[in-house]
């Protein structure tokens, strides 16, 4: 049997190519979206953590999502119970500044958002700090 150089090829990008794309906005279940952006070129690098442990991020200049790595079940599980057991639900914040940072959970009713001067982490939320730190160390350091 032959294989076409064409066909060969084709064979073996999609061999290599171990990315899947998704549109998050779709996702029925739970997500945490967070990021950080703004400044003098208003760039916004933005990470979906899904319940299913999937953690995407926005690719630059494009509306759509990769895959950059799957979180093990029991640490995607303990992460979304931190928003509820930091109480991170009752963080009421929207101080954006020149730079900031922002949490964004989505389930079912709840729409929740927290954004902040990327400067520093407000005072009267410590727990604000922790749970960002901790989504933040399940990012691969290719994609920071």
């Amino acid at each position: 049997m032959r294989f076409s150089p064409l066909l060969l090829f084709l064979l073996l990008f999609a061999a290599c190519s171990s990315s899947r794309y998704i549109n998050p906005t779709e996702y029925p279940d739970a997500r945490i979206n967070f990021g950080h952006g703004g400044g003098f070129s208003g760039m916004v690098t933005e990470y979906v953590l899904l319940d299913n442990g999937d953690l995407l991020k926005k690719l630059t200049q494009v509306d759509s999502f990769e895959i950059v790595t799957t979180i093990d079940k029991d640490q995607t599980t303990q992460l979304f119970e931190n928003y509820k057991f930091l109480n991170i639900e009752s963080v009421d914040c929207n101080e954006p500044g020149n730079m900031y940072r922002y949490i964004h959970f989505h389930h079912e009713d709840t729409d929740h958002k927290i954004m902040w001067s990327s400067g520093q982490y407000p005072d009267r939320y410590p727990t604000l700090k922790i749970f960002h730190q901790n989504l933040n160390s399940f990012i691969p350091t290719t994609s920071k």
